[in-house]
């Protein structure tokens, strides 16, 4: 097994920990505000076993010939490429698509840059949030008469190559009791759910995989109502301490999927 890395994270400030209200964070400003960073060994996923209800991460991979700088080609193949995979991986009897995101290497910029603190995309106090408009909104259609259960899942994926500096740093579930979660909200994309973050404590595990390629895909959940499974995989980008000074910044695509289940 290789050693583990040293680097940085940055999590929710103790003083947001113990408050009864949220921080908003959508500018780099807010962020520095509202999170404190801390050093934390980094282990190499490609070592343990992991899965996406026990860990709340997954690896797998995925050939693709799409551009991504080409959207329609995203929507109409990449989407269509993936789901099926989404689908055998979750066990998900129904899987949406409802946002992506491209990042071509813009650490200036906060919401094109890569995402500077630990999170998750949703609060796990707002386990359901979407109304019937929004499901109508993002065209999700489910059978009328059927009961489901709902998970909410990221694939991440490089782009053009393999990722060198910026990866993803992902936080074994299994370490990180409930009352660690808190709530923030992610301002810049307007009126919005809450979304989570953790406050700092012993016993945390993190984990990332050294130079992901551009057929390997990362898949972490979101939010998972089902009970007794990984509720969520809270994740950052961090600087890798390891990685050469001249190294290319990240690129990568990610995409958000709601899977439904039958109960």
């Amino acid at each position: 097994m290789s050693s583990p890395l040293t680097a940085n994270v940055r999590y929710l400030a103790p003083e947001w920990c113990d408050s009864e209200t949220a921080p908003n964070i959508g500018d780099w400003q807010a962020m520095a505000a509202a999170t404190v960073e801390h050093s934390v060994p980094i282990e190499n996923a490609r070592d343990i076993e992991y899965g996406l209800d026990t860990t709340g991460f997954t690896l797998t991979r995925h050939e693709t010939s799409v551009d991504f700088r080409d959207e329609s080609a995203i929507v109409a193949q990449y989407f269509t490429e993936l789901a099926p995979l989404v689908r055998e991986r979750t066990g998900a009897d129904e899987v949406f698509v409802t946002h992506h995101f491209v990042r071509w290497g813009e650490p200036e910029d906060f919401e094109a840059g890569y995402a500077g603190f630990l999170h998750g995309d949703k609060g796990l106090d707002d386990p359901y949030g979407y109304t019937d408009a929004r499901m109508a909104e993002l065209d999700i259609r489910l059978a009328p008469d059927q009961e489901y259960a709902f998970a909410w899942y990221n694939t991440w994926q490089p782009v053009d190559r393999e990722v060198s500096q910026h990866p993803l740093v992902v936080m074994d579930a299994r370490s990180v009791p409930r009352e660690d979660i808190h709530d923030y909200f992610y301002t810049s994309i307007g009126n919005h759910p809450p979304e989570s973050a953790p406050g700092f404590a012993e016993g945390h595990r993190f984990f990332y995989f050294p130079r992901m390629q551009t057929n390997e895909v990362l898949m972490f959940k979101q939010l998972d109502t089902r009970p007794d499974r990984a509720p969520t995989c809270l994740h950052s980008a961090f600087e890798d301490p390891t990685a050469p000074a001249d190294a290319p910044l990240r690129r990568s695509i990610e995409v958000r999927w709601m899977c439904a289940f039958k109960r």
